[in-house]
């Protein structure tokens, strides 16, 4: 009996503070609040965006072939949509196209705030979209283009509000580097040649913000409302040609030792065998500002993650967006085999693309595809990139400052941290700058970002708007950034 009593008076201790921690878990208030965003890009704002939308500026870094034309003239149109920028502020190419703009602030002794996009794109197929990829139709209240999301409306939205506040006589309190890369899409150099020229100059950045987060409205664990998600970190990634050997011989008597055979089962083991889920700090940050938005059920669990935290780990699995927020992940991508249909080959090939989770490294994730495989086969790795490093966002004074101009422009938006599970050209600063984050001040509503590389790439006109807004707000008030 004294056994049961003591159980029972555990077991409701233990409720009072389940219960208890739920009815706590708040939104993170945003102290000092900047004042409320009430500027907006107009209608010729939206029409110089169209006519960069219209440049078809894909790089093609591996076609000897490539037609730079639309790069040649992408500076001069600059020039023509935003002359106070270009007049005012020094420019700089690097490796010919890629465009650094260097306002020089009133303290030049204060470490500079790198505002960062890139104006390459991937190509698209005209006959796939319902509108030219390049014509930056507007239809249903969006402009219909390649690089409307990804990410023209970012370097857009950066020279509208420099053009704005130049306007005003505006002098930013230190100096602030606008750039853009010409071979973002094709992992090219131009922004690690940046970053080499930035160190080399003593001018290693307080702040950067690239791509990668943004405002959504249909935020996971179905949460409603907006929440602004920052990105704190962005996942390592690796490519792995693997080649599996064998005899080979007539189709007529396969074995299991055969190289296709050898590799189908490999990459089967490496598919059904994942690594194991674990909730790094930012990913468990970001739950937790999510499930302060939801019902109780979700404040229960999130607002226990001391208990729950295997089980929320286990949960985040059963979706491809969640599971890629908490562990490496592995996509075949390539196979290659018998040129026919009755020959087993001597040889097999696969390629798969590792996205590297945070808390391990690119020896720890080809390890595990190394297990599953025998000694006679062969690897080759490349396009190897380690995972960033987590920037701070625990009270840290620049992710405050975001966090402020964030709800200026965006007041009824929860904001979070959050992991990129893609790449970006911030990877390069972040190896100097810690302070690297990674949002673009822009509502992407419904299913804006699966449109991205995709057909029918789009963005609300009155989301661009506002975005100018936003980046208006980030620079107008830099002087309430740490020092």
């Amino acid at each position: 009996m004294v056994v049961l009593i003591v159980l029972a008076a555990a077991v409701a201790v233990l409720a009072v503070i389940l219960v208890a921690n739920a009815v706590r878990l708040k939104p993170t208030p945003v102290p000092d609040p900047l004042p409320p965003a009430d500027e907006t890009g107009d209608d010729a704002a939206v029409e110089r965006f169209r006519e960069m939308l219209r440049r078809p500026t894909v790089w093609g870094l591996h076609d000897p072939e490539a037609d730079r034309s639309s790069f040649d003239g992408f500076v001069p149109l600059l020039r023509r949509l935003y002359p106070r920028v270009f007049d005012e502020l020094e420019l700089e190419l690097v490796d010919g196209y890629g465009i650094s703009l260097l306002w020089k602030g009133a303290d030049r002794d204060l470490a500079p705030v790198v505002l960062m996009a890139h104006h390459d794109v991937v190509g698209a197929e005209a006959s796939e979209w319902t509108h030219d990829p390049f014509a930056a139709d507007i239809a249903d209240g969006a402009v219909y283009a390649r690089g409307a999301v990804d990410t023209k409306c970012i370097w857009a939205g950066l020279l509208e509000a420099a053009e704005r506040l130049l306007a005003e006589g505006f002098a930013p309190p230190r100096d602030v580097y606008l750039f853009s890369s010409n071979t973002e899409e094709d992992g090219g150099d131009t922004t690690p040649h940046m970053v080499e020229r930035l160190v080399e100059r003593g001018r290693v950045p307080y702040m950067v913000l690239d791509e990668g987060g943004a405002v959504i409205d249909n935020p996971p664990l179905g949460v409603k409302g907006q929440i602004a998600v920052v990105g704190v970190a962005e996942k390592g990634v690796f490519n792995a040609r693997i080649a599996t050997s064998a005899e080979g011989g007539h189709a007529a008597m396969p074995s299991l030792e055969d190289a296709t055979a050898k590799l189908v089962s490999g990459l089967d083991a490496l598919q059904k065998n994942p690594p194991a889920s674990k909730l790094s700090a930012p990913v468990a940050a970001m739950l937790r500002e999510l499930a302060a938005r939801g019902g109780f059920g979700l404040r229960l669990v999130f607002g226990n993650l001391w208990l729950f935290r295997p089980l929320v780990a286990r949960i985040m699995q059963g979706g491809s967006e969640t599971a890629a927020m908490v562990r490496t992940t592995y996509a075949l991508t390539q196979l290659e085999g018998s040129p026919a249909h009755n020959v087993i080959p001597r040889q097999a090939r696969a390629t798969v693309n590792v996205r590297v989770d945070p808390g391990e490294d690119v020896d720890a994730a080809f390890a595990r595809i190394k297990e599953c495989f025998d000694d006679a086969t062969a690897y080759e790795l490349f396009e190897v990139s380690e995972p960033s490093p987590i920037a701070p966002f625990d009270g840290d004074p620049a992710f405050e400052y975001l966090r402020r101009v964030i709800a200026s422009a965006y007041p009824d938006a929860g904001i979070a941290p959050y992991v990129q599970t893609s790449c970006s050209d911030a990877r390069h600063f972040h190896r100097v700058c810690p302070r690297t984050y990674r949002f673009a001040g822009i509502l992407f509503a419904g299913d804006t970002r699966s449109r991205i590389h995709g057909r029918d790439e789009r963005l609300d006109v009155e989301a661009y708007k506002r975005g100018v807004g936003f980046y208006i707000q980030l620079i107008r008030h830099l002087d309430r950034l740490g020092k």
